[in-house]
C-alpha cells in the first residue's frame, strides 16, 4: 500500500484525552536516514536509523516526533505499542488543534 504524502491533519488519527493528545505512530526502524516519511493508514511514519532492540529505536521516535512539534520529549509518553511498529504516543498538555496545526507546517 503505498504512502500518503498528502500531509494534512484530515489524515492524522488524533484523540483528545485528559492529559492532552493521542496520536497513532508507526515507526520503521533500522532506516538509512530519520524523518517523518508521510502518513499510512491514519498513522504519522516515522523513519529512524536506530535498531528495534532494547527500545532504542523507541526513544529515537520520541526524540524524533518531539522535534517534528517542537516540544521536548518529556512532554511525550509511548501508551501503546511498546514492542509494536504501530503505536500511541499521548503529547502532554497540548490540545488535538495545536498539534494539527504543527502536523499541517510538515512537509516530507
Amino acid at each position: 500500500m503505498p504512502y500518503n504524502r498528502r500531509m494534512g491533519p484530515a489524515n492524522y488519527t488524533l484523540r483528545p484525552c485528559e492529559a492532552g493528545t493521542l496520536l497513532d505512530i508507526r515507526v520503521r526502524p533500522g532506516s538509512a536516514r530519520s524523518g517523518a516519511v508521510g502518513v499510512r493508514e491514519g498513522r504519522l511514519v516515522l523513519a529512524v536509523h536506530s535498531p528495534p532492540e532494547g527500545g532504542k529505536a523507541n526513544r529515537e521516535a520520541l526524540k524524533l516526533l518531539g522535534a517534528v512539534l517542537g516540544v521536548a520529549a518529556s512532554r511525550l509518553e509511548l501508551v501503546r505499542g511498546t514492542s509494536s511498529r504501530d503505536k500511541t504516543v499521548l503529547i502532554k498538555g497540548m490540545s488535538v488543534a495545536d498539534v494539527e496545526s504543527r502536523l499541517r507546517l510538515l512537509k516530507c
